[in-house]
C-alpha cells in the first residue's frame, strides 16, 4: 500500500463563519491525507477575530497549537497570552469552555489536533448550545431533559 501522503500546499483552504467575532480560514488536512480517526485542522485567523465559539468537548482530546502569529487563548474566564511555539491541551470533559482571540497585527495560525468521533457532543454555553454529532444538530439546553437511560443510572 503507498504511503497516506500529501502536500499541505495541495489541501483547499475554505472560509469558516460563527457569527461576527468567529471567522478564518481552514484546511482540513486530516482528511485530505485520509486520517478516520484523528483530526488536523490549520486555522488561520485575521487580527481582530476569534478562532471559534467558546466551548468545550465531551468526549474529543484536543492538542492546539499556535503555529504563526500572537493572541489569548480564552480559557474559562481567564485570558492567556499565546504566542508561536504555545501548545495546549484538552482533555476530553474538561470543564473550561475555550477559544482563541487573534489580538495581533498578523494572521494567528492554529494547528488544532483532536479525535474524531460519531457521537461527539461539544457544548457552547455562551450560546446555550450543545451541537450533538449523530444529529447533526444544534441542541438548545434549556430544553434538554434528563433521562433515566444513561449507562451510570442503569448501572445501578
Amino acid at each position: 500500500m503507498p504511503p497516506r501522503l500529501i502536500s499541505l500546499q495541495n489541501v483547499p483552504t475554505f472560509a469558516y463563519r460563527f457569527g461576527p467575532q468567529q471567522a478564518g480560514r481552514m484546511q482540513d488536512v486530516g482528511r485530505n491525507v485520509g486520517s478516520d480517526k484523528i483530526g488536523l485542522v490549520i486555522q488561520t485567523i485575521a487580527p481582530g477575530k476569534r478562532s471559534s465559539r467558546r466551548h468545550r468537548h465531551l468526549f474529543q482530546e484536543e492538542l492546539l497549537i499556535v503555529t504563526a502569529g500572537r493572541g489569548v487563548l480564552l480559557h474559562g474566564d481567564e485570558r492567556v497570552a499565546v504566542e508561536t511555539g504555545a501548545c495546549v491541551c484538552y482533555r476530553a470533559g474538561d470543564p473550561d469552555a475555550h477559544t482563541f482571540e487573534n489580538t495581533g497585527d498578523t494572521d494567528l495560525v492554529i494547528w488544532a489536533f483532536g479525535n474524531r468521533f460519531a457521537h461527539e457532543v461539544a457544548v457552547y454555553p455562551d450560546e446555550g448550545l450543545a451541537f450533538v454529532e449523530g444529529l447533526g444538530a444544534e441542541v438548545p439546553l434549556a430544553s434538554v431533559t434528563p433521562s433515566a437511560w444513561t449507562e451510570e443510572r442503569r448501572a445501578r
